[in-house]
């Protein structure tokens, strides 16, 4: 809830012609004193309608902010989850991997193994660039 400005220039071509622009930026609620003043002019009644709807703007905009925040958390906790699984499924099937080589079945602790270092490189690629 601020104002801000930015201001633009240059200067292009051989006979130098300049360009300026210049944005105004006013996230504010409320019209500035001024303004207020004119509009009271205008209808005695317009602060009060005013107030009323800056009161619904504001609790709109709080209640957007609650909703994203409640996204945001729901979506952290699926991929905390999703990574969770993730691991204990490459642990599971390292594990049985080295089961297999255990007793004496290579081919199987081999392919077992190669599936959970995949199952690794993969869940972390895919859920850590979230």
């Amino acid at each position: 809830m601020s104002k801000s400005q930015q201001q633009t220039r240059g200067i292009a071509g051989k006979n130098g012609v300049a360009i300026e622009q210049k944005t105004i930026v006013d996230d504010n609620l409320l019209p500035s004193a001024e303004e207020l003043e004119k509009l009271k002019q205008v209808d005695p009644s317009i602060i009060e309608w005013i107030m009323r709807r800056t009161e619904k703007e504001q609790d709109a905009r709080i209640k957007f902010n609650s909703e994203n925040m409640q996204i945001f958390h729901k979506n952290i906790g699926i991929t905390r989850t999703a990574l969770w699984l993730a691991f204990i499924l490459a642990i599971a099937v390292l594990s049985l991997g080295g089961l297999f080589i255990y007793l004496g079945k290579e081919v199987a602790g081999t392919i077992f193994g190669g599936v959970g270092v995949f199952i690794v490189i993969q869940s972390f690629l895919k859920f850590g660039r979230k």
